[in-house]
């Protein structure tokens, strides 16, 4: 799952949520790495020349996708970073 790293974005002195908003991506939900820690997943930067705030969060050194478990955890402890109007999250 790619991520941008808000902390990071913070340092930079930039707005974290005008960052994860283009016209492509018009919301966003955030939840604690800690959260996907907790699930067994693993969490890290990425960063790339384009974007020196992205991370990633994996399903395991194995690269195994996510299980639906762990899917429905994140969701449930996401909240919104930039909400989409008239949607709601469990």
């Amino acid at each position: 799952m790619s991520v941008d790293i808000e902390a990071l974005i913070i340092e930079a002195g930039l707005d974290p949520r005008k960052f994860v908003t283009t016209p492509k991506y018009v919301g966003s939900v955030a939840f604690p790495a800690g959260l996907a820690r907790e699930l067994g997943l693993l969490v890290g930067g990425s960063p790339s020349p384009r974007n020196p705030y992205h991370g990633e969060v994996w399903g395991s050194a194995e690269a195994k996708p996510f299980a639906s478990s762990q899917k429905k955890a994140l969701l449930n402890g996401g909240t919104w970073y930039v909400e989409i109007p008239n949607v709601s999250l469990p």
